[in-house]
């Protein structure tokens, strides 16, 4: 059930974020389609992670991610330690979830230059340091 939710949440912030950068288009403009609308997907290793970005290194280089509130972000053991937080009253940060050297998957958005994360994946968590 939880998994559920997360699915269509999820899907309901890819949604609403193509409406959001399409509203702020110019409406004399005939070229209807931007980059601020595409979901751009990048995969690599975390080269490092902040309340406000996510560097990852991916096959073509570095790649800078802003990140806010309204990134999702996945991973194993999130849902848990993000009921915990919430019942202390406590808001959660990526770098909660996403550390150094884990392995994910962004999907973003182009705005202007900036790369937003819509959602930040965690596919294989870092081996742990010795």
């Amino acid at each position: 059930m939880k998994r559920l939710f997360g699915v269509l949440a999820g899907a309901l912030l890819l949604l609403a974020v193509p409406v959001v950068a399409h509203a702020g288009q110019d409406k004399g403009k005939g070229d209807t389609k931007s980059s601020a609308s595409k979901t751009l997907t990048a995969s690599g290793t975390v080269k490092s992670v902040a309340a406000d970005s996510l560097t990852v290194t991916t096959k073509t280089g570095d790649e800078t991610f802003a990140v806010d509130a309204k990134t999702q972000v996945t991973a194993s053991g999130a849902s848990h330690k993000s009921e915990a937080m919430k019942s202390e009253k406590k808001a959660t940060q990526i770098t909660d979830f996403v550390h150094t050297g884990d392995m994910v998957s962004v999907r973003y958005h182009d705005e202007g230059g900036t790369k937003h994360a819509a959602s930040v994946r965690v596919t294989k968590k870092a081996a742990p340091s010795k």
